[in-house]
């Protein structure tokens, strides 16, 4: 074998190597690992997610360019540098303050919480001047004075109400009908989210949604403040899903979504 045949070899090994490089780490949002980071790869057009730890890996090369982004999270943007070929490296989120108003200022206004001594102060209050403005009426017909107790009890026994703060909400279950709602108005869990982040091919999409209403999650769920606990749900079926859509189309099976 003669010398050029041989760096004809080790430069075609050489390139192969750059070729295969990957990236890899953690991502944070403060002291949190942050689980469904969209990560992309926009110079080789290639994207993951990160996993329940917050670990990622992407094929990329030098000066590439990755996009990380996540609901209620900054983007960030970052060049690929040779040392974050080289080891593993962290990227650090940070909270979208802007998005997280927006969303605070969708919910419903919180009832006030119930305080029994201020109500009672209330109630005897207006026991007190319906007493002076109509005398008359708290008299017996039997008696000349005094007050008749058990028509007065009737007749503020609908100002003594149970404490709203101990009634619990019933958010019922994410059905069919309510996952499918919320991913064609939801500004973050929209037909992208399903492709790039969860992996849902088109022409599933629908089967999961039945997937997703036969677990009858929780409803709270699709409340703002519990979009990260959804996120994580969503994540977590989204893997068993497409892992039992690949066990099927092994065995040769058809499913609903193929022609």
């Amino acid at each position: 074998m003669n010398i050029k045949c041989v760096f004809t070899i080790c430069l075609l090994a050489i390139s192969a190597s750059v070729l295969a490089q990957n990236t890899s780490g953690k991502v944070y949002a403060g002291d949190k690992r942050v689980p469904g980071v969209l990560v992309e790869n926009r110079t080789q057009n290639k994207s993951t997610v990160t996993t329940d730890a917050g670990d990622f890996s992407i094929a990329a090369r030098l000066n590439d360019s990755l996009v990380f982004s996540a609901p209620f999270m900054e983007t960030q943007v970052f060049i690929v540098e040779q040392s974050q070929l080289e080891q593993r490296w962290v990227v650090a989120l940070n909270e979208n303050l802007n998005e997280l108003d927006e969303v605070r200022l969708t919910e419903a206004p919180k009832p006030k919480e119930f305080n029994q001594e201020e109500y009672t102060a209330k109630v005897n209050n207006l026991v007190r001047r319906d007493y002076e403005l109509n005398p008359q009426e708290y008299r017996p017909k039997y008696a000349t004075n005094g007050i008749d107790f058990i028509m007065l009890a009737k007749r503020f026994a609908s100002l003594f109400k149970k404490d709203p703060s101990k009634k619990t909400k019933d958010y019922g279950v994410i059905s069919y009908e309510r996952i499918q709602q919320l991913f064609a108005s939801d500004a973050y869990f929209d037909e992208k989210f399903l492709r790039q982040q969860l992996k849902i091919e088109a022409e599933y999409q629908n089967l999961f949604f039945e997937y997703v209403g036969a677990v009858n999650l929780d409803g709270i769920l699709l409340e703002p403040e519990h979009q990260l606990d959804l996120l994580k749900e969503l994540l977590a079926l989204s893997e068993s899903f497409n892992a039992e859509i690949k066990k099927f189309k092994e065995e040769g099976a058809t499913l609903p979504g193929d022609n």
